[in-house]
């Protein structure tokens, strides 16, 4: 069966005329550059209405099944069924949801003839019971019942999860809530209303002391929350907010699993947490448009793992979560003694602190930089070197392996991450916090170069600057950065990871990073 990464071949015809050789010409930039032509057209779907969005999905699906070649790549169906789907999410009362539901019924079924995934022909099934129950005396109800009956699988559908617990964290402009769940299931949003949240949880249960819970949560952003129980199978969560909100971000996460659904406060038209001006002179235009001055006063040091997480450990039994924490509190010294600002650390000692709590702390204290540090693992024992990464679509399949060991999830799992991160991507309320991140990345990636080479007379092999759909990464509201300074995996580096001296480089190279990037934001003269 094709890979995952299968490219789409151009059309060659027979005399191509100068306006067809440069199509061409651009389809082998796309593919050189790591770009795949997809059988939608643009990536984000912001802003467009539901007969939009139904007219681009249908052309989507037409254009799949007149092509046998554009069957053989996953990503394909799936940029088809992304954009039906925002039907679904945004216009859930709209007259074509019926045949949106047809049409994800239908792109379902042809995936799963094309990929054999009985996950794929469920989610079919799914979609044509749907329709069936919205719509059954619709033109598409009976057409939907006859698939059904030749889709012919068995219900292997997982059992009922439970709302066990329901969690939240209040303050003014930011309200985070968390659903814990005793196995992951399915969810669909509607974010139709900017005042009011409805998230509906398939194959779902309530327990009823959450329910109780979730109706005393009235604080922060909170006008009410409520958990309801429609049916035997659904739960439907519904926040009502006090004032029209920024987009939430919400994630299904597992290890354990929980759903979390973060409130943002519309605040500003910039940033949700944007950092603070300083006294210097501004220049024109919005932050989302340039690097005007900012004052960065608080910055966040995450080390990463901690407690009953060892994080990777290598050949000796040097563990991730010593390491990083040790390397941490080098560079809030350096931070603090060399550039008096305010430093705070997730964790202080080998304490547990769950990837949720890390970036709650950085969000709540309105923290203007927020570093993760954390050493690699690589089944090649001879791999090392030096890798940082900013949050975005995996770079390549290492990235991802390393963001689901960093994620404590499956690969599969990832998938899930990867579509919030397509959203964020798009969202302009975050171009400045994801274009500042990258420059971080990079200037951090430089120093490592420079600074460790240096002080330590070694050899730095540079993995680059990556992207990967990093938990922490994806909830934090500022400038944020993963780093992976060395490979625990590798004994030559492991050996050095042991030595004060070379961790004493690592935290310099880190705070290089930081000051060339807090450097890049002062006016220019």
């Amino acid at each position: 069966m094709p890979t995952e990464s299968a490219k789409l071949g151009a059309m060659q015809p027979d005399q191509p005329s100068q306006k067809r050789r440069a199509v061409r010409w651009t389809v082998a930039l796309f593919i050189l550059t790591g770009w795949t032509l997809s059988a939608t057209v643009p990536p984000s779907e912001a802003g467009r209405g539901p007969e939009d969005l139904y007219q681009t999905g249908k052309t989507c699906q037409d254009r799949l099944n007149r092509s046998p070649k554009l069957w053989q790549a996953r990503h394909n169906w799936e940029a088809c069924i992304r954009t039906l789907n925002t039907i679904l999410t945004r216009y859930p009362k709209n007259r074509l949801l019926p045949k949106a539901l047809f049409s994800l019924g239908e792109l379902y079924a042809g995936l799963y003839r094309y990929s054999g995934d009985h996950r794929d022909a469920e989610k079919s099934q799914d979609y044509y019971r749907e329709l069936i129950s919205t719509d059954p005396d619709g033109p598409s109800a009976k057409t939907a019942q006859k698939r059904l009956e030749r889709l012919g699988i068995p219900d292997r559908r997982p059992p009922l999860a439970t709302v066990q617990n329901v969690r939240h964290w209040a303050y003014p402009d930011y309200t985070r809530l968390v659903l814990d769940l005793d196995h992951d299931t399915e969810y669909r949003p509607d974010l139709s209303d900017r005042t009011l949240v409805r998230i509906t949880l398939r194959r779902a249960r309530l327990d009823p002391t959450s329910q109780k819970t979730a109706a005393t949560f009235a604080d922060g952003l909170l006008r009410s929350v409520a958990l309801e129980q429609p049916d035997s199978d659904t739960v439907l969560l519904t926040v009502a907010l006090k004032h029209r909100s920024k987009q939430p971000r919400i994630a299904l996460l597992s290890n354990p699993d929980r759903l979390v659904i973060d409130l943002f406060g519309r605040g500003s038209t910039e940033t949700i947490n944007p950092p603070r001006m300083s006294d210097g002179p501004s220049g024109s235009g919005s932050a989302l448009a340039q690097s005007t001055p900012f004052d960065v006063r608080t910055i966040v040091i995450d080390p990463g793992h901690g407690g009953k997480d060892p994080g990777a450990i290598g050949r000796t039994g040097l563990t991730e979560k010593d390491v990083v924490l040790d390397i941490g509190f080098r560079l809030r010294s350096l931070i603090r003694d060399r550039m008096e600002k305010n430093v705070m650390m997730t964790r202080e000692d080998d304490t547990f602190v769950a990837l949720d709590d890390r970036t709650l702390l950085a969000n709540s204290k309105n923290a203007d930089l927020f570093i993760s540090i954390h050493v690699n693992s690589h089944p090649q024992g001879r791999t090392r070197g030096v890798e940082i990464y900013h949050l975005g679509q995996a770079s390549d399949h290492r990235a991802m392996a390393v963001a689901a060991r960093e994620n404590n999830v499956s690969m599969q799992s990832l998938g899930t991450l990867e579509q919030s991160v397509k959203q964020i991507l798009f969202d302009l309320d975050r171009e400045y916090t994801m274009n500042q991140s990258q420059e971080l990345a990079h200037l951090t990636r430089q120093s490592f170069q420079t600074t460790l080479a240096n002080r330590y007379d070694y050899n730095v092999v540079d993995h680059g600057v990556k992207r990967a759909p990093f938990y922490v990464l994806l909830n934090s509201n500022m400038p944020s950065i993963l780093a992976e300074v060395s490979f625990i995996s590798n004994p030559d580096e492991e050996k050095l990871l042991r030595q004060g001296p070379y961790r004493q480089a690592i935290a310099e190279s880190l705070f290089q990073g930081i000051r060339a990037y807090l450097a890049s934001l002062k006016p220019v003269s």
